[in-house]
């Protein structure tokens, strides 16, 4: 029996980015609820989590608990996304742009239809399928 491909996000092709894209997904549960609300990820560099963030306040803080919890963040990541890394960097970062939220259509079956477009646009876009 053939085991099933891998689905893999477009554009995660090298170990890092693979990475990246599993830490993106999971970010909430890497950080926590508090944290991952002022943090970003920006990039998995050398086996080093690099994480953005953009109150350069708590910086300074961010960094000092970092390292108290490092290793309890370490295991929790390769528990559960099998990734190892071997250490953590906090750098600033712009704050991230707010995404424009979708004007809400009363009819059901009109935002579904919505949604498929816009799916189908940005398939499009990526090459996935042709126009």
């Amino acid at each position: 029996m053939r085991a099933a491909p891998r689905l893999v996000p477009v554009g995660a092709r090298k170990p890092n980015q693979l990475a990246e894209a599993r830490l993106r997904q999971a970010w909430r549960f890497v950080m926590g609820p508090a944290l991952a609300d002022r943090t970003r990820l920006l990039r998995v560099e050398r086996e080093i989590l690099v994480i953005g963030c953009w109150e350069l306040t708590r910086i300074a803080a961010l960094r000092e608990a970092s390292l108290a919890v490092w290793p309890q963040m370490r295991d929790r990541i390769h528990r559960a996304l099998r990734l190892s890394l071997r250490g953590i960097q906090i750098v600033p970062c712009d704050p991230p742009v707010p995404t424009p939220a979708l004007p809400q259509d009363p009819d059901p079956l009109r935002r579904a239809l919505l949604l498929l477009e816009a799916r189908h646009q940005e398939r499009v876009r990526l090459g996935l399928e042709p126009e």
